[in-house]
Parts: structure tokens; sequence; C-alpha cells
């Protein structure tokens, strides 16, 4: 038994030692965010000519959303001439005739959309973006998960970003549909917005 007790120990303070280090990590950001809260960040410059924009929308098996992220995608305030809607379906089930009857509405609404189905799961997500990139006409990219609701203005509010030659990506905030339907769901928010 005596041999067990300094493997138990160790291991008790190399834990100790993790939380403490996350706890500290969480006080900083706290700390930061209060320092930065005010400012707010704008870009250099606005585009011209709004540059053309590639969606890329990697779904599986996203039967239940996919329609909702199609529509949210349509009703983004960007010229449609400037604008290309590519659906990543890696799907095996219903979402793959789902998804083509809306792309197929889309297009008879004037959208350039691109239904890209893959037999082969080969790299995943990265790898259904990869192969969307091969056909994508876009200046700029944005990738939306399936359960992303983008607002109308999203596109608008990002693309003068990069104006400035220095700016790589833009990451935007996200917020959650469901947030105030349980306990459980308020939680979840609040660990995933921390």
């Amino acid at each position: 038994m005596e041999v067990f007790q300094p493997i138990v120990a160790t291991l008790y303070f190399l834990c100790l030692f993790g939380l403490s280090c996350y706890g500290l990590h969480r006080y900083l950001m706290v700390g930061l965010y209060y320092r930065h809260r005010r400012q707010r960040l704008e870009p250099t410059a606005r585009w011209e000519t709004l540059p053309r924009v590639t969606v890329q929308l990697p779904v599986y098996n996203e039967q239940y959303v996919v329609g909702r992220l199609l529509d949210a995608v349509a009703g983004l305030e960007y010229p449609r001439d400037r604008l290309q809607i590519q659906v990543l379906d890696d799907s095996t089930d219903e979402t793959q005739g789902i998804a083509r009857a809306k792309c197929a509405a889309l297009r008879a609404e004037g959208f350039y959309v691109q239904y890209i189905h893959r037999d082969n799961r080969a790299g995943f997500k990265a790898g259904a973006l990869q192969e969307g990139l091969q056909t994508a006409t876009g200046d700029l990219v944005a990738i939306f998960d399936a359960d992303f609701v983008p607002s109308p203005d999203l596109l608008q509010k990002t693309v003068h970003y990069f104006t400035d030659p220095k700016v790589g990506m833009v990451q935007t905030r996200w917020g959650h549909l469901n947030a105030d339907y349980s306990l459980l769901t308020r939680v979840q928010a609040v660990l995933v917005d921390a």
C-alpha cells in the first residue's frame, strides 16, 4: 500500500496543478475582456466593388438543419452575381435528397449553387472543403457549419476587413438559437461562450 501512496499523491498534485492553470487562464481571459470591452475594431477601408465570395457548407447527415442553413445563406444581403454557394455533402441519409431539392429551388431563384456529393469521406470535413475549393470562384471563402444560421448582414460586415493585406481570416462571434430553452442549454451556452 505504501508503494501506491506516492503515485496517488503525484497524480493528485498534477491534477491540482492542471486545474489551477485552467482557473488562472480563465481569470486572465475575464481580465482581458474587461480591459478591452469598449474597443471596436473597424475595417481600415471599404471595397469599392465587393469581392466574389464562395460560401462553403460542409454537411454530413444533417437532414433536420440543412434546409434552414440554405434558407439563411440565401437570405444573405450580398449581390447574387458575387456569391457562390457550395453544398459539400458527404451524407449517407435523407440529407442528400433534401439538399438537392433545396439547391434546385435556389438555382431556379437565380442563385449560383453547386451541390457536390462525395461517396468517400476522405479527409472528412477538411476533405470536403478541399474538394469544393477546386471549383470555387470566390476571392474569399466563408465556411458555415450545418447548424449555423448567419445573420443577413454577416458578409457585409466582414468582407471589408479583407481590404487590409495583413488580414487573412476573420472569425465572427456566434450565438445559440436555443440558449434559453432550459437550464441545461443555458449552462452549455455559457460554457461554450467562455
